[in-house]
């Protein structure tokens, strides 16, 4: 890929832009190796290693950065690791930071931040944009496994495919909770409720009592495809300010009074309009043609302008006045919720 995009921005003409930033990001793809360490608190400055040092903060947002040393002695939460795949850097998790400069995964890490690069330049000058794809490739996904508690009142087996199934780790994607065969007794719903809170989300292969949120196996449904499910959902859904649906009710019935339908042809203007132009043609018109035609074009015309705004100030008033006192369907179940929960 270096050498195509290298062959690219060289046969492009003299001074053009596109070949002067592909140059620029060659440059410094193919210079020292840019690494950066950090803890999820700040920077941490690195020993005395032949790298040129970039000061990065976590998540690690900042551009022109090869290799990420995130120093972290504990277990990497979903979160983390789901930042870890996004890239393009690459990622070495390390409980410290060693004297010497460990193996880094360089040309991975700078062929993913070409590929980026040869994609960003192909969307700000889409002229070029299919040659500079081509060049790009596709793009490289890093398959993450995602991570899956089992836990059950009896001894299960499952089989996951594609999850990574750990045990005695609070720092899970999902819990899957397998019920026994007479369904969930009263001693397992503490457990229940706890998984539910540490992990965020809960799968279910039997149905779960009122107040523990989860997800339940529908029949038919594999096990694999309810944790993809319950995976795409959110972890929790945050609590509506006191007063949104009100807002939001009030916000419909505004946006509905302010945008009616359309405005009807006033034919009525139009044949005043006509009817005065025409009079007043015939009139001045009688020893200059000219001065008619004049005389025709200007009454009819401003009777024409001042007809019609008259008219759609009255059709307005009529359609808001119909508008208001037809109750707006959303806005009145917005409504309706809201003073069943109060």
């Amino acid at each position: 890929m270096f050498i195509r995009a290298a062959d690219w921005a060289h046969a492009r003409d003299f001074g053009c832009p596109v070949g002067l930033a592909l140059r620029r990001v060659l440059l410094e793809l193919t210079g020292p190796p840019r690494v950066g360490a950090c803890t999820l608190d700040g920077p941490v400055p690195l020993p005395p290693w032949p790298v040129r040092e970039v000061s990065v903060a976590w998540p690690v947002l900042t551009p022109g950065v090869d290799v990420v040393l995130l120093v972290h002695p504990g277990p990497l939460t979903a979160a983390l690791r789901s930042r870890i795949a996004a890239g393009p850097q690459a990622v070495l998790v390390l409980p410290a930071l060693p004297a010497e400069l460990p193996d880094l995964p360089l040309i991975d890490a700078r062929l993913r931040l070409l590929g980026g690069e040869l994609r960003a330049l192909a969307s700000r000058h889409p002229h070029v944009a299919g040659e500079l794809r081509a060049i790009a490739g596709p793009p490289v996904a890093v398959a993450v496994r995602p991570r899956v508690a089992v836990i059950s009142p009896d001894p299960v087996t499952v089989d996951l495919p594609g999850w990574e199934v750990v045990d005695g780790d609070p720092h899970v994607d999902v819990v899957l909770a397998v019920a026994p065969d007479a369904g969930w007794r009263a001693a397992d719903h503490a457990t229940l409720r706890d998984a539910a809170r540490r992990a965020g989300r809960l799968v279910s292969t039997a149905s779960l009592p009122s107040d523990i949120p989860g997800t339940v196996v529908r029949p038919g449904q594999t096990l694999v495809d309810a944790l993809h499910l319950a995976l795409r959902r959110p972890v929790s859904v945050p609590a509506a300010r006191p007063g949104t649906w009100l807002r939001a009710a009030d916000r419909l019935e505004r946006r509905r009074a302010i945008i009616p339908g359309r405005p009807p042809v006033f034919w009525d203007v139009a044949a005043q309009a006509l009817a005065l132009g025409g009079v007043a043609g015939l009139a001045a018109g009688q020893t200059t043609p000219a001065v008619g035609v004049v005389a025709a074009v200007t009454v009819g015309g401003m009777r024409w302008w001042t007809g019609r705004r008259e008219a759609e100030r009255a059709w307005l008033r009529e359609e808001n006045a119909r508008l208001r006192a037809r109750p707006h369907a959303p806005a009145t179940w917005l409504r309706r919720q809201v003073s069943e929960e109060m």
